[in-house]
């Protein structure tokens, strides 16, 4: 799998730009050659192969939640939900969404389990250790994250919980030995919270290489999950996965397109503009204008201590 193309959560997902526009205008063109595809495949007498997407939410705030239940009943109706330790293959024909929450925000528990829960939706929660009972986010959009109590109350068979490290760094700017201390130390004090195994990992900000995939082996996981939006699942021991990010603030057909996996195209393009950002002569166009902005992408600390951490 190629490297990570960054993505920061924080940025306001409502905004509408021609990048935008541009990225839905192609994806729906991909989705359109599938559909053909798959239509002639059945002319001649076959099965389509089964497909997986992976769903990467944030926040549900209060006033996002009626939004956010419109976009799970298109998944009933769309697709198959699933749990996404699931170690079998889409079956022929099934189209498959798995549904993630990273950074474990309070509003979870009271906007989006319930949601999930009346319609029987599996889902996974991936938690930053540092972050329970704190605040996290940018300074202009801080959010309370959950307790490690109303993380125990949690149903245990209708959530799983994984990690997303202990302080939500940007990864690959890490020495070997941080990030090691990030992925392990996270996953064996969830365990001890929540008494159960914790074998699921996401990356912070989407940031991870190659090195980084084979420490979290090392660090005991069975699956991770980065932010570049591949089909899930290619074989049923993939460890590292790909997802899609999705907002309640997104388009009915950008929703729609996005869990029929017609943005997966999008690495190619990540891969390639990175080459292109990399090249002599983007670099010497570019100047330090680009090293800076680079320079300043990675904020330091999103957590925000409360004020009884404070003043113990």
């Amino acid at each position: 799998m190629k490297e990570s193309e960054n993505h920061f959560p924080m940025k306001d997902p409502a905004t509408v730009s021609w990048g935008r526009i541009l990225k839905c205008g192609i994806s729906l063109g991909a989705y359109s050659f599938t559909v053909a595809y798959e239509f002639l495949i059945r002319i001649l007498g076959g099965k389509p192969k089964g497909s997986c997407v992976i769903l990467n939410y944030h926040s549900i705030p209060l006033e996002e939640r009626a939004k956010f239940a419109r976009q799970l009943d298109i998944v009933v109706r769309r697709a198959t939900p699933i749990a996404i330790d699931m170690e079998t293959m889409p079956a022929p024909g099934v189209r498959s969404v798995g549904i993630t929450f990273d950074d474990g925000f309070e509003n979870f528990i009271s906007q989006a389990f319930p949601e999930l829960e009346r319609r029987n939706i599996p889902s996974t929660v991936f938690v930053i250790l540092d972050a329970l009972g704190n605040e996290f986010g940018t300074p202009d959009l801080l959010e309370r994250v959950m307790s490690p109590e109303q993380l125990r109350a949690i149903p245990e068979n209708r959530v799983t919980f994984g990690s997303h490290t202990l302080t939500h760094p940007f990864l690959p700017s890490l020495q070997e030995q941080d990030a090691f201390k990030e992925l392990l130390e996270s996953r064996v004090q969830l365990e001890k919270m929540l008494n159960r195994r914790v074998v699921l990992f996401s990356f912070p900000f989407g940031g991870f290489t190659e090195a980084l995939v084979r420490l979290c082996h090392q660090a005991g996981y069975d699956r991770v999950f980065t932010t570049l939006p591949y089909l899930a699942f290619a074989n049923a021991k993939e460890f590292a996965v790909g997802r899609i990010r999705v907002d309640t603030t997104d388009w009915p057909l950008e929703f729609r397109l996005k869990i029929a996996g017609a943005y997966r195209w999008l690495p190619w393009a990540f891969a390639f503009k990175k080459r292109l950002l990399n090249s002599r002569i983007a670099a010497s166009a570019l100047g330090s204008r680009h090293k800076e902005s680079a320079g300043q992408r990675v904020p330091h600390s999103l957590i925000r201590k409360s004020a009884s951490d404070l003043t113990a």
